[in-house]
């Protein structure tokens, strides 16, 4: 889940407002089809809508306000995971674009559904080809395809990683990239918690640095505590280290690598 590159041209904030309700209709679609279609396809399907607030942020403004939707489909071919985020400065001194937007998409087609045959052993639980296709404002799409293994771990919800070839935005293969993303659910006497988060490392080809991201989140369940149904409603705290974010290289005249924090508010649906 990283955020976008900082972009200096600018668009409305209605542009990106429309994008990122055109992309949250896309589960929608799956959700409201036919129970025929659903059966037949969708095995599970969840959208979530948070707002983050971070600060201490590099080459981004230092302090933004961030509405987010996500949504995760598991289907008969595979899965999808769709990102979607519109960065708001709150930095009224900020010298670049005051407001921008990001989204991608993840589909996932798995070996073991389309072939029938069960492919996991030992921790391995799946193979899957993926690919990352991803906008940011005023820029052309990034496109990344790669491989990605599904792990079956003790105490984790989900541990995926995925190896990207990157065909960046100036249409050029220049890079390689690994991600890892996780679930790891605990609860204790002050109730129910779950760590997620994401790992993204570039390994600097050809011009491109090498980029590090980790990005941690740890959530609490708020809604179980007020007496609500489980699994909903979300808050917690966020941080996020970086290396050369997004792939710009550290000097001392422009500093990008980053220890940034934050909290945040989700609400889940389904």
């Amino acid at each position: 889940m990283p955020l976008p590159r900082k972009q200096e041209a600018s668009n409305t904030v209605r542009s990106a407002s429309t994008t990122i309700v055109n992309l949250s209709a896309i589960p929608l679609f799956f959700l409201f089809s036919t129970p025929v279609q659903a059966e037949d396809f969708v095995n599970f399907q969840s959208i979530d809508t948070s707002l983050y607030f971070q600060s201490e942020n590099k080459v981004d403004p230092k302090k933004n306000l961030s509405p987010i939707v996500e949504a995760f489909g598991d289907y008969k071919i595979g899965d999808m995971y769709v990102y979607s985020i519109w960065q708001n400065s709150l930095q009224h001194d900020y010298k670049g674009d005051k407001s921008t937007y990001y989204y991608k998409f993840v589909p996932r087609l798995s070996a073991s559904k389309i072939t029938g045959y069960d492919l996991s052993y030992g921790p391995l639980k799946d193979v899957l080809f993926a690919q990352w296709i991803a906008k940011t404002k005023n820029v052309k799409y990034d496109y990344f395809p790669g491989v990605s293994l599904d792990w079956q771990v003790d105490n984790f919800s989900w541990l995926r990683t995925i190896f990207y070839f990157e065909n960046n935005a100036k249409g050029n293969w220049n890079d390689q990239r690994l991600h890892i993303d996780y679930g790891i659910p605990f609860n204790n006497q002050y109730g129910d918690f779950r760590i997620v988060g994401t790992f993204d490392y570039t390994l600097g080809r050809r011009d491109n640095p090498e980029m590090i991201e980790f990005k941690p989140e740890l959530h609490y369940d708020l809604g179980k505590q007020l007496g609500y149904q489980s699994g909903h409603l979300w808050t917690g705290v966020v941080v996020n280290l970086g290396k050369n974010k997004y792939k710009i290289k550290n000097t001392p005249d422009f500093r990008t690598n980053q220890f940034s924090y934050g909290v945040f508010i989700r609400y889940s649906f389904f």
